[in-house]
């Protein structure tokens, strides 16, 4: 099989917030990816933070952190911009800590600017915030996401620019969150195909080697995501044309589910991959 790396967002409910017991779950599972949610805000200790690294590198299982959903680097406000780059930073230095290779993050609301204005001091606060990180030798990738929200910052071509300008930086490709904001734009293969080509042609080897997917279903409105649902159902977006390309591309990404039962639709999502390579033999 193709190396796709797949898992769930956050700790599974019946590990009751136990890491021993988190990576026992996805061991028999037979998942190998885990995105550590700190999206209320990183409460974990340095010390349980290295046991997550720990028992994640016993377990083979690759670590992503996601940094709080409160972050907004375009804020009006001068204090809560400030807030919002010590987060980023907290978040970079725990990440080596838990053996996490990448802080997912939402860069923030347009907070009243033009699109212009909020991309010039995210990408600002950006800079300073990866320059802090690499005076310490942190070479943890920020990984800003593709946003829900059609007035959020977050499209497709913000979040290529910002990577293109900003070093260290890789996008997250949440695709139902681009199918919502593009009004259930993610309809078929050359959908998928034309997002990934456009970050593989901007972005290059970085990109590729660093691939990260948010994947679930979606519910939206012409203002964009509404709520998260599961794979497979009634609900767009089909991942089968995406999981289509990773095969027969030989991508090999991380994919995160977030649906609601986010185990359930990291299975589903590694279904799929196993099935297509299976009928290719």
């Amino acid at each position: 099989m193709t190396m796709v790396r797949f898992g769930p967002a956050g700790y599974p409910e019946e590990s009751r917030g136990k890491p021993e017991r988190v990576f026992e779950i996805l061991r028999e599972a037979g998942l190998n990816a885990l995105e550590f949610a700190a999206v209320y805000g990183l409460r974990s200790t340095e010390e349980r933070a290295r046991l997550v690294g720990k028992l994640a590198n016993e377990s083979d299982v690759s670590m992503s952190l996601h940094a709080a959903y409160y972050i907004n680097l375009a804020s009006k406000s001068a204090e809560i911009r400030e807030r919002s780059k010590a987060r980023l930073t907290k978040a970079l230095r725990f990440a080596p800590l838990m053996a996490a290779k990448r802080v997912v993050f939402h860069p923030g609301t347009m907070g009243g600017l033009d699109r212009d204005e909020a991309y010039r001091v995210i990408k600002d606060a950006l800079r300073e915030v990866r320059e802090t990180a690499d005076r310490s030798g942190n070479d943890i990738l920020l990984a800003p996401e593709i946003a829900g929200k059609v007035r959020a910052f977050g499209s497709v071509e913000e979040i290529t620019r910002l990577c293109n300008e900003v070093e260290g930086t890789i996008p997250t490709i949440d695709w139902a969150h681009l199918h919502a904001r593009s009004n259930g734009g993610l309809k078929d293969r050359n959908n998928y195909l034309s997002v990934l080509t456009g970050f593989e042609n901007d972005l290059g080897a970085r990109f590729v080697d660093n691939m990260h997917f948010h994947v679930s279903g979606v519910t939206f409105t012409e203002s964009g995501e509404s709520s998260h649902k599961p794979l497979g159902g009634k609900w767009g977006p089909d991942i089968l044309p995406l999981i289509e390309i990773v095969s027969e591309a030989g991508y090999g990404p991380t994919v995160i589910s977030e649906t609601p039962n986010p185990i359930r639709g990291a299975l589903y999502s590694k279904f799929l991959l196993e099935e297509l390579e299976a009928s290719n033999k």
